[in-house]
């Protein structure tokens, strides 16, 4: 399904102790078939590496954060739907990141943030540059994190955040009286509705939003160490030597992908808070998370179910 994605200019910014006993029991494993949606009252979310959704694991501890393999190397992305039959603003954090602008983000309603239609499904596959361009989210170790990078690094590293805000409705006061009014009222009224207000002067005088697709969202903070060729940056993100590694996003491959900006009033407070954690495999086993099949239990247990087709 082709989707027209658009980006929200906001008005104001011109685009807002574990008990001793449980600490002795052994870590319960992944459980298989595991679902790749997170699922929320006005987007789902799903991780798709190399183009196909990847496993999402319930947290250890209890919490409602979601954890996933990332695998270095390897491009990600991030899909949503919206299941409503409403306009809503996205905003999605990366190593904690607007993924729009590359500035910290704070989760706030006047960030810049991915404006979804009624029922409309899409896939936001990288930084945006411009009206015109991305570049890929790739899994790379931190030091090589497009955060990193930029001297941003924070204590969200290895976090992708979606936050869902519904749209704010315009307000207005409605006139107890309910009575009709004579003549003379209604001509004095029709007169003050003619008349143009001081107040829309400004609104109607100032001029369209110029389309800058050269110098996008990021072009202000691009990296020094751009100057490498594409790709460098998967190499140098491998895994490799004894030292301990944690992964984080870089900036990855470019690519085009259009969206177009149009006026969106976010509500105060979101509506939904979709927490994704991404650790490499000896990092999510360290956490308690084995995220490798156990096919033997799987082949034991011979559960019935229906004919699926084959993948290939």
């Amino acid at each position: 399904m082709n989707t027209q994605v658009t980006l929200s200019r906001t008005l104001r910014a011109a685009l807002a102790i574990l008990a001793a006993g449980a600490a002795l029991a052994p870590p319960a494993r992944a459980q298989w078939p595991a679902a790749t949606w997170a699922d929320g009252r006005l987007v789902d979310a799903q991780v798709q590496i190399d183009g196909r959704a990847t496993p999402l694991f319930d947290s250890p501890s209890g919490d409602s954060r979601r954890y996933l393999e990332a695998v270095a190397g390897r491009h990600y992305a991030v899909a949503l739907r919206n299941t409503t039959g409403q306009r809503i603003g996205v905003l999605i954090s990366v190593d904690g990141l607007n993924v729009v602008n590359g500035q910290r983000s704070s989760q706030s309603p006047d960030e810049a943030m991915y404006v979804l239609g009624p029922w409309e499904c899409t896939t936001i596959r990288g930084w945006r540059t411009s009206l015109d361009d991305i570049r890929r989210f790739v899994f790379v170790d931190e030091q090589r994190s497009y955060a990193e990078r930029t001297g941003q690094a924070n204590g969200d590293m290895g976090w992708i955040r979606v936050t869902a805000f519904r749209e704010q409705r315009p307000w207005w006061y409605e006139s107890p009286r309910r009575v009709e009014l004579d003549r003379r009222d209604r001509d004095d009224l029709r007169s003050n509705a003619q008349a143009p207000r001081p107040e829309d002067a400004p609104r109607a005088a100032a001029p369209a939003p110029a389309r800058d697709d050269a110098a996008g969202p990021l072009a202000s903070s691009q990296p020094r160490a751009e100057r490498k060729s594409e790709g460098a940056l998967e190499k140098e993100g491998s895994l490799g030597g004894a030292r301990e590694s944690y992964p984080g996003t870089g900036w990855g491959d470019h690519r085009s992908e259009h969206v177009r900006e149009v006026e969106f009033t976010a509500e105060r407070c979101a509506t939904d808070r979709i927490v994704l954690r991404y650790e490499y495999a000896s990092g999510l086993a360290a956490l308690g998370i084995f995220p490798e099949r156990d096919r033997l239990r799987e082949r034991d247990s011979g559960e019935l179910g229906f004919a699926q087709p084959p993948r290939w």
